[in-house]
C-alpha cells in the first residue's frame, strides 16, 4: 500500500472523553435508522405489513453483520438477491396496478425470507435449531470492550410442522425474570434478530435460557473482555491543513467503528462489486474514540489524487494513541484547470430530511470532489419532491471555492427513463410522471417535454444510469438531451457500448459519470467513487464546469487520471481536413493508485491500440502511437483494470476520455449498423408503450410515438449517409 507519512504518540489517558473536532462538520446517524434501502422500499410497495416486517429485518439483519470484519461477503450478497426476488412481485403488481399483476402471497416471502436467513453464515452468529428437541451450534466468545454495549446475532431456525413461541431470558442478575426477546416462529421459518449485552468487567459468561413450549435449554454465553483505549486522529493534506477524508476503521476485536456523531456506511455490492461490505465514515478532519485494546487498522483515502494511506495502530488499556496522517498528493489536477465532479447525487430519497447540504459539503470535501450535484426528485409514496426545499437555481449557500454543491433535478419516468436536468435555473414541472396513485399518474407527456424546458434555460440534459429501449436515442436525436452517463452505477461494458453508438451516430455527446449515490441510506454507493474530470479553467465556477462538460472536455474514471492528445488536440476537440486521408499522432498517459491492465486508444469504439500493464507498470502507463484515419472519426483513450476494494462502486477499473473528433472532406460519422440498432429499440419502446403504458386517452399516446417516429427517420437518415464507405 502507498504510504504517506504517519506520526504516533503514546500518552496516559486521564479520562475517556471521546469528542470530534476538525474543520467540517460530520452527519450524525440517527439511533434506529435504517442501513439499507428495503424499509424505504417495503413502505412504498409492500402492501402486506408482515410480509414487509419481513424483508426488512432480513436486510438490515445481514447488513449489520457486516461490521465484523470477518463475516463473509458473499452470503450477504446472495440475500440481497433473495431480498430482491421476493419484493419484485410486490413492485410489479404496484407499477401496474391498472393490468392487475399477482400479488404474491405472505407464505412466498416467509420461505424466501427463512432461505435468506439460513444462507448467511458469520463466525459470530448464534444459531438455535428447533426440532424434536433444542439444539445450539457452537458457541462463539462474545468480545466485550469496557462498559460498550455488546450486539450478538442469532439466527432461530424452526424445523417443526407448527408454529413456536420463543422466549429468551437471562438466567441470573437484575431482570432476570424479564424475557429479553420474544418471537412467533411459523413452521419452517427462520429468523434472525441481535440481543444486546453490556456486562460488568470480569464476568466470564452469560448465562442464558430459552424457552420453546415448555422446553427449556440454559446455555452460558463465553465473554471475552477487552480493556480499552483512546485513538485520537488527524488528518492533514500536503499542506498540513486538517482535512476531510473517507476512513475504514477496525479493531482488535475485528469490528468496524466509526467516532459517535459519524454516519457509519457501508460499501455496496448490487451491481456485482467483487469487494462489498467495507465499513467507513468521513472524518472532518480529526477524530478520537474508545477502541479495544490491541491492534487497530486505520485506512485514509481521499478521492484520487491522493495515496492512499493504510497502517496498524497499537491501543493500549488506559492510555491514548495519537495519530497524525500526512496524506500524500501525487497530482493536482486543479493546477492544470481540472476539476471533478459527480452528476447524479442525492441527498435524501423517499421523503427524508436525514442528509442536509452541510453534510453533502462534508463528503463533498472528504471525497475530493470539487463539484457534486444533487438531484431533487419525487417520492412515489407521497406527492413530496425530496430535496426540493434546496433548490435554488444556483450554488448551495454551503458551497466553498473548491467544492461546488448545486441542487439540480431529476425527471422520472420507469418507461421512459430517468434524465438528469443539470446547471439548472427554475424547477421542471411536471417532475415526474407515470407513478401510479401520483397526480402524475399518466406515462405523458413523454420525457421530451420537460427536457426541452430544461433545455430552453441553459441546462445541460444527461439520461442518467442508461438503459434499453428507453427514450435518451430519442430526445438525443431531436437535441433536447445532450448525452447519457456512460459511467453510472451499472455495468460500464454496456452504457459505454451505448455511448460509442451514439459517436457512431454523428452524436457529439461528451462522456457523463454520475454515481447515483443516496446519501441518507449508509449501505449505498459512494459519491465521487467513478466521477468526472472537467478541464475548466481557473478559478473554479460552475458555469465554467459546466462549459467545460457540455463540450466534451473531460474524462470519466474511478481512479486513473489521464492525459490525451491527438495532434494536439485536446477531448472535445476537432481536427479537420479536406484530405481523403489522416495520419493522427496520439499520446496518452494515465496514473493511479490502484492497478491498471491496459491503455487503449478506441477510434469509433473499436481498440486500435492497446498497450498492456506490467509489474510496476500497472500504476503508470503512457502510449504515443501514429494512426492512419481514412474516413471521418472519434478517437478516445480508455483505461482498463481489475476490480480493486479502493474502486468501490465498480466491477472493474475503468477511465475513459471524451473524443477528438476527425472530420474529413466535411462527411459526418454515420454508421449504418449503429444508427439501425436505435431504430431497432425505438421500436421496441413503442411496443413496451403498447404493453405497459398508460395513458387517458389515445391521442396521448399517438403523439409521443409520432414524434418517436421522427428520431428514427433521423437515424435512418444517419444510415443513408454511411451507406457505402
Amino acid at each position: 500500500m502507498h504510504k504517506g507519512r504517519l506520526i504516533f504518540r503514546l500518552v496516559q489517558s486521564s479520562g475517556f472523553l471521546v469528542a470530534m473536532v476538525g474543520v467540517g462538520f460530520a452527519q450524525i446517524q440517527e439511533e434506529g435508522s435504517p442501513l439499507t434501502i428495503t424499509p424505504f422500499q417495503t413502505a412504498t410497495f409492500v402492501t402486506d405489513p408482515e410480509s414487509a416486517r419481513l424483508l426488512n429485518g432480513l436486510a438490515e439483519f445481514s447488513a449489520a453483520l457486516l461490521r465484523w470484519t470477518d463475516t463473509p461477503r458473499e452470503p450477504v450478497q446472495i440475500v440481497g438477491s433473495v431480498i430482491k426476488s421476493a419484493y419484485l412481485p410486490y413492485y410489479a403488481q404496484w407499477s401496474r396496478a391498472k393490468a392487475g399483476g399477482a400479488k404474491p402471497s405472505r407464505a412466498f416471502v416467509l420461505d424466501r425470507v427463512s432461505d435468506g436467513y439460513r444462507s448467511l453464515v458469520s463466525p459470530r452468529i448464534i444459531r438455535l435449531t428447533i426440532g424434536d428437541r433444542l439444539s445450539l451450534g457452537p458457541l462463539p466468545s462474545v468480545e466485550i470492550s469496557g462498559e460498550r454495549a455488546t450486539q450478538v446475532p442469532f439466527i432461530i431456525n424452526n424445523t417443526r410442522a407448527s408454529a413456536v413461541r420463543v422466549v429468551f431470558r437471562n438466567i441470573a442478575g437484575p431482570g432476570s425474570d424479564l424475557p429479553l426477546r420474544t418471537l412467533d416462529l411459523q413452521p419452517g421459518q427462520a429468523e434472525g434478530f441481535f440481543l444486546t449485552f453490556k456486562c460488568a468487567d470480569g464476568t466470564a459468561v452469560q448465562q442464558l435460557a430459552v424457552q420453546v413450549d415448555g422446553q427449556d435449554l440454559k446455555f452460558a454465553l463465553p465473554l471475552k473482555h477487552h480493556a480499552v483505549g483512546i485513538l485520537q486522529v488527524k488528518i492533514f493534506d500536503e499542506s498540513g491543513v486538517l482535512t476531510p477524508a473517507r476512513v475504514y476503521l477496525t479493531g482488535a476485536d475485528q469490528q468496524s467503528y466509526a467516532p459517535k456523531n459519524h454516519v457509519q456506511r457501508m460499501v455496496l455490492g448490487d451491481y456485482g462489486q467483487p469487494f462489498p461490505g467495507d465499513c467507513y465514515f468521513h472524518a472532518a478532519g480529526s477524530f478520537d474514540l474508545t477502541l479495544p485494546s490491541g491492534a487497530a487498522m486505520v485506512e485514509v483515502v481521499k478521492g484520487m489524487e491522493y495515496l492512499p494511506l493504510r497502517t496498524v495502530v497499537p491501543i493500549q488499556a488506559g492510555k491514548t494513541a495519537m495519530v497524525e496522517v500526512r496524506l500524500q498528493r501525487k497530482t493536482n489536477l486543479a493546477r492544470a484547470g481540472w476539476y471533478s465532479g459527480d452528476v447524479h447525487v442525492h441527498a435524501n430519497l423517499f421523503a427524508e430530511t436525514r442528509t442536509t447540504p452541510r453534510d453533502v459539503l462534508l463528503v463533498a470535501q472528504a471525497e475530493d470532489l470539487n463539484v457534486i450535484n444533487l438531484l431533487p426528485c419525487n417520492d412515489p409514496r407521497t406527492t413530496i419532491i425530496t430535496d426540493r426545499q434546496y433548490f435554488t437555481g444556483g450554488l448551495d449557500q454551503v458551497s466553498d471555492p473548491d467544492h461546488l454543491v448545486y441542487f439540480n433535478q431529476e425527471m422520472r419516468n420507469d418507461l421512459y427513463g430517468h434524465v438528469g436536468f443539470l446547471n439548472l435555473k427554475s424547477f421542471v414541472e411536471p417532475a415526474y410522471t407515470g407513478f401510479p396513485h401520483s397526480p402524475y399518474p399518466f406515462d405523458y407527456p413523454a420525457n421530451y417535454s420537460q427536457a426541452a424546458q430544461a433545455k430552453a434555460q441553459g441546462a445541460v440534459v444527461t439520461y442518467v444510469h442508461p438503459g434499453l429501449p428507453s427514450e435518451f436515442p430519442v430526445d438525443i436525436a431531436l437535441g433536447v438531451a445532450d448525452t447519457i452517463d456512460a459511467m453510472s452505477q451499472g455495468d460500464e461494458e454496456i452504457s459505454t457500448g451505448h455511448w460509442y453508438r451514439l459517436l457512431n451516430c454523428g452524436f457529439r455527446c461528451p462522456i457523463s459519470a454520475g454515481t447515483d449515490s443516496f446519501l441518507n441510506i449508509p449501505h449505498h454507493l459512494i459519491p465521487g467513487a467513478g466521477r468526472l474530470y472537467v478541464k475548466s479553467g481557473q478559478p473554479l465556477t460552475y458555469a465554467g464546469w459546466m462549459a467545460g462538460y457540455k463540450s466534451g472536455r473531460s474524462f470519466a474514471t474511478n481512479g486513473p487520471l489521464l492525459q490525451f492528445t491527438v495532434n494536439g488536440c485536446e477531448a472535445g476537440e476537432e481536427i479537420r481536413t479536406d484530405s481523403t486521408t489522416i495520419t493522427l499522432t496520439v499520446t496518452g498517459v494515465a496514473t493511479s493508485f490502484v492497478p491498471m491492465s491496459s491503455l487503449e486508444i478506441i477510434v469509433n469504439g473499436h481498440t486500435r491500440k492497446r498497450i498492456a500493464a506490467t509489474g510496476p507498470d500497472s500504476y503508470s502507463l503512457q502510449l504515443a502511437e501514429q494512426l492512419q484515419i481514412e474516413a471521418s472519426s472519434w478517437v478516445a483513450l480508455r483505461v482498463r483494470g481489475p476490480g480493486h476494494r479502493l474502486i468501490p462502486n465498480d466491477r472493474e477499473v475503468y477511465a475513459h476520455t471524451s473524443p477528438v473528433y476527425v472530420t474529413l472532406r466535411n462527411q459526418p460519422i454515420a454508421s449504418p449498423s449503429d444508427a439501425v440498432f436505435f431504430i431497432k429499440q425505438i421500436d421496441a419502446l413503442i411496443a413496451k408503450m403498447n404493453d405497459r403504458g398508460v395513458y387517458a386517452n389515445l391521442g396521448q399516446k399517438d403523439e409521443i410515438v409520432n414524434r418517436f417516429r421522427r428520431a428514427q427517420e433521423i437515424y435512418r437518415e444517419i444510415a443513408g449517409q454511411g451507406q457505402g464507405r
